[in-house]
């Protein structure tokens, strides 16, 4: 829809100056309403109009004092940097400068480029007419904000969660997972905007449910990959029972979304975002913890029909988790397939053969425990989804906005060359005036847009402008040759504005996903304005790629030259936070355990520690572009962050088993004692003595599994196959010291290396 109410709201006043019979006015008018279109940063109608009207008078200001300037050279590069300045500053000055970023300098290079065919006055008027079009046309043509805005944000964990689910399915034994932690951020943003200042409590309330649902699905498909693949016997049924419940959460994010609803399947699809690999936790044995993987570390093996009769509340979201299912369900299938292996155990319990059999009879019950519950989870949110896929139509209300004051204490603050900001706009002004001073000494044709390319792809760090010059230059390559084509072949206006209103309507619908796919179709619409009003060369075209290249190389030389920001510096320090925070979390949710309730501090500390390692992360990819990095002091850091990336959903897998037993289980105060400062003490001593404590609680906790199993093997000898004390212990410990031992062998990976 944006790219539609773009693509009508640049286009129509081309397509009037043509029906009029001047396309050249019509051409103003559509820069003017284009220039305006890219200080539309959403948001409310009210607000959004209010800050457009702005824009279009700053921009059309902007373009006239560029046209009565443009022969009076030494004014137009002060008013350039000026204007530059400010848009760079514009987050530590005004609000509203932010939202009008380099458009009002793009209006003073285009105005200086040439405005004498047309005459100053009349085409500032268009081009303040133009803006004012765009911002009455997209406050008619976008609809108002409705519940399914905020539907949208909640079906997207849902779908990557069915992603995930299918993954398993397909390769269980090592299954990429897809990271859940910034769609549940969106998510629980969007439903905590709801509460706010004019937003609707009823709707928040229907909305938090499914949140909620969404966080504990997260951890369960996080503890049922830390299981690792099913047995053999039951591998089919535990496939399709985990393919199903994918399935099912797709469809949920379908009905939220109002998808039609997509073919059964349980293969995953190719992905090209980042993955986190979450496999079995006998990898513990490599880092010289004792695993808990096997006799030593499993479920109750008698507990896979469902343990009593009735129906039991889920620990992760209180919702009914039934004990037996209907017939020919992959559940049902899955429950028989386990009570075949429990047979072939009983009889088989005093060989070592019996004993390899109780192993994967233990990891088979809780596989399906864990299933059981994922299933009635997602049950209860395809309730919650269908209740509000029926008011997605409900209008939001308004919120009620204040125009920011200005403080002058902020700007003054922020001028320091301590500041990043205050360096990126040095820098900014900078290159792009002695880039504009060249092309105007040199009298370059169309040199402005070589400013303009400076403009557009200088970043504040070193890493994005490089980014950007690869995706400019590659753009301009392949719109430019598209529009020496277009240009050379079509000659009809009327033919030229229906090209434009495609360009326009399919570029702005791209340039969310990729900057790469604006400039592709930038490029051909900025050269087919022009062609309406005045017909050009194609050699446009090849002037535009030339002069891509000298402002995009301007700025990469900048970038790197004149105050650099480096990131790689900061990554020690950033990794260091990440780790302490997931410390912070971990000690959090490891005494939690011992608690009969959820504590509401464990998802604040869970959310600080995941934001921490997103920011940290993005240095690293940030500095691995930096030119003058150390190799090996990155490879350590990504490492840690690496190791941290699994400790998190394995600590939140942890708080998915916790039951009023779990405080029972021996040694795991020690091990809450010792966990945490492991992986935030800095010294080599201190680090060695926390991990032997670790290895000892392990040990421990392994004994007591080991005695468990052993009176649990010599009930099922003497044919007890009733909820005994020994199984209803191993079906509630067991899972918990198999990702106590994992976890310690994140933290094992997530130190540094120490002197």
């Amino acid at each position: 829809m944006a790219g539609l109410g773009n693509g009508i709201a640049i286009s129509a006043p081309l397509l009037a100056g043509i029906a009029a019979g001047d396309a050249a006015a019509g051409a103003w008018a559509a820069m003017g309403a284009y220039v305006a279109a890219f200080t539309n940063k959403g948001g409310a109608r009210r607000p959004r109009t209010r800050g457009l009207l702005v824009a279009a008078v700053v921009n059309a200001a902007a373009f006239g004092a560029g046209a009565w300037t443009a022969a009076l050279y030494p004014l137009t590069p002060a008013l350039l940097a000026v204007l530059v300045f400010l848009a760079s500053m514009g987050p530590s000055i005004h609000p509203a400068l932010e939202r009008l970023g380099t458009m009002p300098a793009t209006a003073l290079l285009v105005a200086a480029a040439g405005t004498s065919a047309t005459g100053t006055t009349r085409a500032t008027a268009l081009v303040l007419l133009g803006g004012l079009w765009y911002a009455a046309a997209t406050a008619v043509l976008t609809p108002p904000a409705r519940l399914r805005e905020v539907l949208g944000a909640l079906a997207q964990p849902y779908r990557l969660l069915g992603r995930n689910l299918g993954a398993l399915a397909a390769r269980p034994a090592d299954a990429a997972l897809l990271p859940a932690a910034g769609a549940l951020r969106r998510a629980e943003e969007a439903a905590r905007r709801l509460r706010g200042p004019g937003g609707s409590e009823r709707l928040a309330d229907l909305t938090d449910p499914l949140v909620h649902h969404a966080a504990a699905l997260a951890d369960l498909t996080t503890a049922l990959a830390a299981t690792g693949p099913p047995p053999a016997a039951v591998r089919a049924s535990c496939a399709a029972a985990t393919g199903h419940a994918g399935h099912l959460l797709t469809h949920l994010a379908d009905t939220l979304t109002r998808r039609t609803a997509p073919t059964r399947r349980t293969a995953p699809t190719r992905r090209t975002v980042p993955t986190r690999r979450i496999g079995p936790t006998r990898r513990t044995a490599a880092t010289g913890f004792p695993t808990a993987t096997g006799p030593t570390g499993v479920t109750d093996p008698t507990g896979t029909t469902g343990g009593t009769a009735g129906t039991r509340r889920t620990a992760a979201t209180g919702a009914a988790a039934p004990t037996s299912h209907e017939p020919d369900t992959p559940l049902a299938l899955l429950e028989a397939a386990c009570d075949r292996m429990r047979a072939q155990t009983a009889t088989a319990t005093a060989s070592t053969t019996g004993t390899h059999l109780y192993a994967d009879l233990a990891r088979a019950g809780r596989q399906r425990r864990l299933l059981t519950r994922i299933t009635a989870t997602v049950t209860s949110a395809r309730k919650d989804a269908r209740v509000l896929a029926a008011l997605a139509a409900t209008r939001l209300p308004v919120p009620a906005t204040a125009p920011a004051p200005f403080r002058p204490a902020r700007p003054r603050g922020a001028m320091t060359l301590a500041s990043g900001t205050f360096r990126h706009a040095l820098r900014a002004t900078t290159v792009s005036g002695a880039v504009f001073a060249l092309t105007q000494a040199a009298a370059v044709p169309h040199g402005e847009w070589a400013t303009l390319a400076v403009l557009r792809v200088l970043r504040p760090q070193y890493a994005l402008t490089r980014e950007r010059v690869a995706q400019r230059v590659i753009g301009n390559v392949v719109g430019g040759t598209c529009a020496a084509l277009l240009i050379a072949a079509v000659h009809q206006p009327a033919a030229l504005c229906l090209i434009l209103f495609v360009l326009i309507t399919a570029g702005f619908t791209l340039r969310p996903v990729n900057y790469a796919f604006w400039v592709v179709f930038g490029t051909p619409l900025v050269l087919l304005i022009g062609d309406v009003s005045h017909p050009g060369d194609w050699l446009d075209a090849a002037i535009r790629i030339a002069m891509t290249l000298l402002g995009t190389t301007a700025a990469l030389l900048g970038s790197r030259l004149l105050w650099p920001s480096w990131e790689h510096p900061r990554l020690a320090a950033q990794t260091a936070h990440a780790r302490r925070t997931t410390a912070t979390y971990l000690d959090t949710a490891l005494r939690s355990l011992t608690r009969p309730a959820p504590q509401p501090q464990t998802a604040r500390a869970r959310g600080t520690a995941e934001q921490a390692l997103a920011q940290a992360q993005d240095t690293l990819r940030h500095a691995r572009r930096e030119p003058g990095h150390d190799p090996a002091a990155l490879d350590e850091a990504a490492t840690v962050l690496d190791a941290l990336d699994t400790l998190i959903p394995l600590t939140a897998a942890l708080t998915a088993h916790r039951t009023p037993r779990t405080a029972r289980i021996p040694a795991l105060p020690t091990y809450t004692h010792h966990a945490a400062p492991a992986l935030a003490d800095t010294f080599a001593e201190e680090t060695a003595r926390h991990t032997d404590a670790l290895t000892g609680a392990l040990e421990e906790m392994s004994l007591h599994l080991e005695e468990l199993h052993a009176r649990r093997l010599r009930e099922l000898a003497a044919e007890r196959t009733g909820d005994t004390p020994a199984r209803a212990a191993i079906r509630e410990d067991g899972p918990v010291v198999e990702l106590l031992g994992a976890i310690a062998a994140a933290l094992a990976e997530a130190r540094p290396h120490q002197a």
